[in-house]
């Protein structure tokens, strides 16, 4: 069976990483609101939805982007730095596209977007770390 070139395996991950992240993403904004409101809107659901996606999405974009690409041997502590800046420019674009809204309100709901990103854009490079750590251990042990 022939491998895939680099640079269609790497569009591949990411791709499947997207997915992934989306779809966890979702569930995580259906969490959110529910816990936000009990399913009773507020009006605020919109926001809340976002912050669970993006926060939720993180996580598992970087996470599962580092554990495709260390399968296909690319075992970098660069991976989850650049996987998790490329969900930080996505808040980023984001925000510019709803900074109309932006005002004294909204701006706790900016606040904790921002906040929760970070926290998970954290916690998923701690287990991105730990996971390329022991795929350079399992490299580097000799055959038996």
């Amino acid at each position: 069976m022939k491998r895939i070139s680099a640079p269609i395996a790497f569009v591949l991950i990411a791709l499947i990483s997207m997915v992934g992240a989306v779809a966890a993403g979702v569930l995580g904004a259906a969490a959110a609101v529910f816990l936000y409101d009990r399913g009773t809107s507020k009006g605020n659901d919109l926001a809340v939805a976002l912050i669970g996606l993006h926060a939720v999405g993180t996580f598992a974009f970087v996470v599962l982007f580092t554990f495709l690409c260390s399968r296909r041997g690319y075992a970098q502590w660069k991976l989850p730095f650049g996987a998790l800046a490329a969900c930080v420019g996505l808040l980023g674009v984001n925000t510019l596209f709803f900074s109309s809204a932006y005002d004294e309100y909204y701006a706790v709901f900016f606040l904790a977007a921002w906040a929760l990103v970070a926290l998970s854009g954290t916690a998923a490079l701690a287990v991105c770390q730990r996971m390329l750590t022991r795929v350079r251990a399992n490299r580097s042990e000799p055959l038996s």
